[in-house]
């Protein structure tokens, strides 16, 4: 059972996020919070696997109630729920350690597979989120290139995740494990000096990897 915390300031959106989970199975909304106070005084007593924030109708892009639950509670990965109109705000997010977006007008499908892969550990970026950091990537300056040199494997492996495939799609398709794939995720990593998917997408782009 993965326990949820919301963090949405007007109770008719936390219902409507409600509702979508409870068609599925395995959700239990233990929280629901309309501020940081409220959240972390629930918490206290009962902390989640996944805290969902709203950032379309928090202060300051959400900002504020997001560095309080980064600063408080780290190892509690956050979903923000979001629009486009936040793509300037998505590398700052990243940067603060949030795991996944999910669109407002994305499906309970979608939400339910992100809230899956945070509890797992993983990360959720739906394929827009690429698109919009293409744009914004290609009007910015083109970043050079790492002094440690990527395998060629590896470089395939970036491709893979940048156009969203899972370590699963990506083991398929390279004919070798889904352990084999993280493997390579985590050499890729630690040549670059990044720590996130994000950032290996926004490497590829900026270095015309994808092209």
């Amino acid at each position: 059972m993965c326990r949820i915390a919301i963090l949405e300031k007007y109770a008719l959106f936390a219902y409507g996020i409600q509702s979508l989970l409870k068609d599925s199975n395995g959700f239990d909304i233990i929280i629901h919070a309309a501020d940081c106070d409220h959240l972390f005084k629930q918490i206290k007593d009962d902390k989640p696997d996944v805290i969902i924030l709203d950032v379309i109708h928090g202060d300051n892009s959400g900002m504020r109630s997001l560095k309080k639950i980064r600063r408080t509670y780290p190892k509690i990965p956050v979903l923000l729920i979001l629009s486009q109109y936040y793509s300037d705000c998505f590398e700052e997010y990243i940067r603060l350690g949030v795991k996944g977006f999910v669109f407002n007008d994305a499906s309970g499908k979608d939400l339910v597979g992100a809230i899956k892969a945070l509890k797992d550990g993983g990360e959720f970026f739906s394929e827009k989120v690429w698109e919009i950091f293409k744009a914004s990537i290609q009007n910015g300056k083109s970043q050079t290139r790492k002094e440690q040199k990527l395998s060629d494997r590896e470089v395939i492996v970036l491709k893979l995740f940048s156009k969203g495939l899972t370590y699963k799609e990506i083991g398929t398709r390279l004919n070798i494990s889904a352990r084999t794939v993280e493997s390579h995720k985590r050499n890729i990593l630690a040549k670059l000096k990044i720590d996130s998917t994000a950032a290996m997408v926004r490497y590829a782009y900026r270095n015309h990897m994808l092209v």
